[in-house]
């Protein structure tokens, strides 16, 4: 059956993909956006509302109009080039700006919201590959800490409300098109630059997510699927020193540098390390049970070599 659908983060990577989708199930969908502006022909809607999420008596006025079925969380502050101002806007976001969705949704009639998460939150824990049970990691340190905290803050609202069907959806390391992962994107220059080095024994964790199919793991909730949490991710967790090397190589750069750990805590900002040493990747074991949700891209290695050219189709 047809529903409205609100996307907020419409412009971003994931929003960007997942709207036409929407539009190809028959559903009616409005791209919730801060300016108007940076919504193009390449974001096609059926209508679209500004607003932001941190102005709540704006938003809630704007769903009003709308009367979305479905709210979809899309947003992220990620994209700037400052990675800790980009983990402060985040944090806002999802502590603030999504209890205001959660509320605006509730007030207008919503059924069901679908929020955004991530994986790399999960508190480290040996050499496990871990699911939704496992614990976020909400006493981290320093900027990393307040993101994580704030996620569990955004999950926390959205799936406790009684009055609303709430989903939280667990990315991992979002790339494709128009990601940092892409062709001048901070991760593609910072591998080409030689700036992204191998550390000790890279064997930190990072499970990928390739845009199609976070967009796609979207699709399937909005009309399937309990309320709750799933990890969206490819069924291949790499080690830092496995998928590092390969990435390198197909993006047409130098093989990375090797660092000690005391080197690396000595050049490169304290995220960076944790994320290739000791970052636990995760299981899509959940979403693939109960949804019979599949990854369009399986594995990172076929993902990768599609973005650089190098994969058949």
């Amino acid at each position: 059956m047809p529903l409205r659908v609100v996307v907020a983060g419409a412009t971003g990577v994931v929003g960007r993909t997942l709207l036409p989708l929407l539009r190809d199930r028959g559903h009616h969908v409005t791209a919730l956006v801060r300016h108007v502006d940076r919504l193009d022909g390449a974001a096609a809607a059926d209508d679209v509302a500004v607003a932001d999420l941190l102005d709540s008596a704006g938003l809630r006025r704007e769903l009003r109009r709308v009367g979305p079925d479905v709210v979809i969380d899309q947003t992220s502050g990620f994209g700037r080039a400052d990675q800790d101002e980009g983990l402060r806007r985040t944090a806002q976001l999802r502590e603030c700006g999504s209890r205001n969705l959660v509320e605006a949704a509730v007030e207008v009639g919503a059924r069901r919201i679908i929020g955004q998460s991530m994986t790399a939150a999960y508190r480290p824990h040996g050499h496990d590959v871990l699911d939704e049970e496992s614990p976020l990691w909400t006493d981290a340190p320093g900027c990393w800490g307040d993101a994580v905290r704030a996620l569990a803050a955004m999950e926390e609202a959205v799936l406790t409300c009684p009055d609303i069907e709430g989903v939280a959806l667990r990315y991992g390391a979002l790339y494709g098109p128009n990601t940092h992962y892409a062709p001048g994107g901070a991760i593609h220059a910072r591998v080409c630059g030689s700036a992204l080095p191998l550390v000790d024994d890279g064997v930190g964790l990072t499970s990928f997510t390739h845009v199609d199919d976070a967009a796609g793991a979207v699709l399937a909730l909005v009309t399937g699927g309990e309320p709750g949490i799933y990890n969206v991710v490819d069924n291949e967790p790499a080690e830092s020193m496995e998928w590092l090397p390969a990435y390198a190589r197909m993006a047409g750069g130098p093989a990375p540098v090797s660092l000690t750990v005391d080197q690396a805590r000595a050049q490169l900002d304290w995220l960076t390390v944790h994320q290739l040493t000791e970052q636990r990747g995760a299981t899509n074991f959940r979403l693939r049970e109960t949804l019979g949700w599949r990854p369009m891209w399986p594995s990172w290695r076929e993902g990768f070599a599609a973005l650089f050219g190098l994969w058949p189709g």
